[in-house]
């Protein structure tokens, strides 16, 4: 079992890097104006830029291998190393899945304060590829029904992991979804806003998830929740995979309540027990029936239908757990990628 990120981590390899040279330091300058260079590694070009820093495609000069490295600054000194890190870290030095994306190594970047977390590589991100997709049309294998289906189960493989290691990811979303084109294989990354289960009682924070992705108890404000707001998101994933756009692209809340009652009908007591405890004016809302979804997924198959269905259904109580995901009939007959086969 993972510790709470609040524990003690004297006995971490990754406080033991960093507390004795960067947290006793304090600079001034913009960190962000140069590359950090780190020792081995040739910087190749930059991949992205955030609000925690910047990662880069790089090659290990030693072996010529080509990794990805998540640059992060450090704002102010201090002795406070920020949780995301320590979770993103502690979790991924814990889990081992073919469908989460490897760390390789942590470094302080030779007492600066930048950590510089080192990744297996990988070509690009699920919302690339589906952009990707709508470039080249037909000539992309990404239309082919069964690709969208091998992503599907292996997504949920590392989700149905996860849980039963009692981690909730908080943070599922295309652009945390790593794939390796030629193979086919899809990798969880991005571990910053996980959290492990504790008390069934806990209080966690509302602010997670992008809200495209985030689960309706969320957005009503309910902070006792669990695995089932991982798996709203990854049928989110799954309909934006389908559609080649979110399924719930709102601007702000509102929008997403007005977009989840349209399409999935306003909750009533009936069909969420507790609802009207949870958002006490639910009643003054706008009354809308489901609306038929095959309509909208005019190519799914009537079980894959059924699997977007329960993955998307507004009581998370009456969600389909992730490991029942995995033996819905929509995957009968999927030839697993060997590399999943066999984990």
């Amino acid at each position: 079992m993972l510790r709470d990120h609040n524990s003690s981590y004297s006995d971490s390899l990754f406080v033991r890097i960093i507390s004795c040279k960067f947290c006793r330091r304090n600079r001034r300058r913009n960190f962000f104006d140069e590359i950090q260079p780190l020792d081995n590694f040739e910087f190749l070009e930059m991949l992205g830029e955030g609000g925690f820093g910047r990662v880069f495609q790089c090659r290990n000069v030693e072996d010529n291998s080509i990794v990805a490295v998540k640059q992060i600054f450090i704002h102010n000194s201090g002795d406070a190393v920020p949780a995301a890190i320590i979770r993103e870290v502690s979790f991924l030095k814990e889990l081992n899945h073919p469908n989460i994306v490897r760390l390789l190594d942590v470094t302080n970047n030779n007492g600066t304060r930048f950590v510089s977390l080192v990744f297996e590589y990988l070509d690009c991100n699920l919302s690339q590829y589906i952009k990707e997709n709508q470039r080249y049309g037909s000539c992309s294998s990404f239309n082919d029904p069964i690709n969208i289906k091998s992503f599907m189960y292996q997504i949920l493989s590392a989700v149905e992991y996860c849980h039963c290691h009692e981690i909730i990811h908080r943070d599922l979303k295309p652009t945390n979804l790593l794939i390796d084109r030629s193979e086919k294989i899809i990798k969880l990354a991005d571990f910053g806003l996980a959290r492990e289960l504790g008390d069934p009682d806990m209080m966690y924070t509302k602010k997670v998830a992008t809200l495209c992705y985030r689960a309706p108890e969320i957005l009503f404000g309910c902070g006792k929740y669990s695995t089932p707001i991982d798996i709203w998101s990854v049928g989110c994933i799954f309909g934006e995979m389908l559609l080649e756009k979110p399924l719930l692209e709102g601007k702000y809340w509102m929008d997403e309540f007005e977009m989840f009652f349209s399409m999935f009908g306003t909750p009533t007591e009936e069909t969420w027990p507790g609802i009207t405890k949870l958002c006490t004016n639910i009643t003054s809302y706008p009354k809308y029936e489901p609306m038929d979804l095959s309509t909208m997924f005019y190519d799914l198959d009537p079980t894959g239908l059924n699997l977007l269905t329960t993955m998307l259904c507004l009581d998370p109580n009456k969600r389909i757990t992730a490991e029942a995901a995995l033996k819905h009939a929509y995957f009968k007959g999927l030839v697993l990628h060997p590399v999943i086969k066999g984990k």
